[in-house]
C-alpha cells in the first residue's frame, strides 16, 4: 500500500475505540464494563505514537492526554492531525492547543471510514492479536444465541484498568512497534527511524515538555468555572483545592476559571488576579505518595463504580 505522507509526523490520525474486553475493579472485583482506547497513529510509518485508556467515552480529556503523551515520548506534535467528526475534536481547548503549536486539524468526510483506514486497521490488529487472547474478551457475545453462562465474559473478567493499560502500552510500544508490517515490509520503528534520517529531525518543531505545555494540555470542567468558598477553596471532582491567593476577601464567593490535571488529582489551577494559581487538594500528602497514573486510574475506577451502583455514598477525598 502507498505510504501516507512523505515523512514521519507529517500526517497523523487520532481516533477512539471501545476495546472488546470486560474489566473489574481492583479493590472489590466488581464488573466495571469495557474501556475506551485512544490511538495516535503516524500514517507514514504506521507507528503508534501514543495510547491512552480510560473508562469514560471519547472526550476532550482523552484528546489532550493523547497529545501530552505524544510530546512526552517524542517531544513534538504532528504537522497535520486527521480526525473524524466527533464532538470531542471540536473542543475549544483542544483546538487552542493545536493552533498554539501550528498543528493543522483536518476532518475526514463523515460515514467514510476508508479515509481513516490507518487507525481503523490498527483497532482490528490490537483486538485480534492481543485483546481477543485475554480472559474476559467479548468475542462470544457476537453470537448471542450460542453464548452460555460458561463462556459469558462477564463471569470470567479478571483484568483491571491499570493492568490492562500497562500491557496495552507494552504491546503498542514494544511488540507491534518491532514486528514486520505486512504492508511496509519492515517494522514501524525501522520505517520511522529511516524517515527521520532521510527528512531530517526538524528541530524547529520540537516542543519542550515544560509548564507552559502542560497548562495548555490541562482540560477544564463542564462548567469551566468554580466558586471560591471561604476557608475551603474551589471544589472539583469531589475534592476541595486551596491556594494562599484565596485568602483575599475581594475574591471570596466569586467564580474563577479552573483547570485540572487528569494525571494528578492532587493539583488544580485557578485563574486569580490575571494569573494561573496552583492549588493543592485536601489530603494532598496522601495523594502525593502515589504515581500520577495510579491516581488517575483509581479516580476512574471510583467514578465508574459510582455509576454502576447509585446506592453507594458519593465520592469524597477520604474515600479516594
Amino acid at each position: 500500500t502507498p505510504r501516507h505522507g512523505d515523512r514521519p509526523f507529517e500526517i497523523v490520525h487520532l481516533d477512539h475505540t471501545e476495546l472488546d474486553i470486560e474489566l473489574v475493579c481492583s479493590e472489590t472485583g466488581r464488573l466495571l464494563g469495557r474501556p475506551w482506547a485512544s490511538f495516535l497513529t503516524d500514517a507514514f510509518s504506521r507507528r503508534l505514537l501514543a495510547v491512552i485508556l480510560l473508562y469514560q467515552p471519547p472526550s476532550k480529556v482523552a484528546c489532550m492526554l493523547t497529545m501530552r503523551e505524544c510530546v512526552r515520548r517524542f517531544g513534538r506534535l504532528p504537522q497535520t492531525l486527521v480526525v473524524d467528526g466527533g464532538r470531542e475534536f471540536h473542543s475549544t481547548y483542544f483546538e487552542t492547543l493545536l493552533a498554539w503549536y501550528a498543528c493543522v486539524k483536518k476532518t475526514r468526510p463523515p460515514a467514510k471510514s476508508r479515509f481513516g483506514s490507518v487507525c481503523e486497521r490498527l483497532f482490528g490488529t490490537a483486538n485480534t492479536q492481543f485483546i481477543h487472547n485475554l480472559q474476559g474478551n467479548t468475542q462470544s457475545t457476537r453470537q448471542v444465541r450460542q453464548m452460555t453462562a460458561a463462556v459469558n465474559p462477564r463471569d470470567h473478567a479478571i483484568w483491571t484498568l491499570e493492568a490492562l493499560a500497562h500491557r496495552v502500552r507494552e504491546f503498542a510500544y514494544e511488540v507491534y512497534d518491532t514486528a514486520p508490517h505486512t504492508a511496509l515490509g519492515e517494522s514501524p520503528r525501522a520505517i520511522f527511524t529511516q524517515g527521520l534520517a532521510t527528512s531530517g529531525t526538524r528541530t524547529h518543531r520540537l516542543i519542550p515538555y515544560d509548564e507552559q505545555f502542560r497548562m495548555l494540555t490541562l482540560p477544564t470542567t463542564y462548567k469551566e468555572t468554580a466558586t471560591i468558598s471561604p476557608g475551603k477553596g474551589i471544589r472539583l471532582h469531589y475534592l476541595y483545592y486551596w491556594a494562599e491567593a484565596f485568602r483575599d476577601p475581594l475574591i471570596e464567593r466569586t467564580r474563577v476559571p479552573v483547570r485540572y490535571d487528569p494525571h494528578d488529582v492532587g493539583i488544580a489551577y485557578a485563574f486569580v488576579q490575571n494569573q494561573w494559581v496552583r492549588c493543592t487538594s485536601e489530603h494532598y500528602p496522601i495523594f502525593r505518595g502515589h504515581s500520577a497514573e495510579e491516581v488517575l486510574l483509581a479516580a476512574a475506577e471510583l467514578q465508574q463504580r459510582r455509576r454502576k451502583t447509585a446506592q453507594e455514598a458519593s465520592i469524597t477525598a477520604r474515600r479516594l
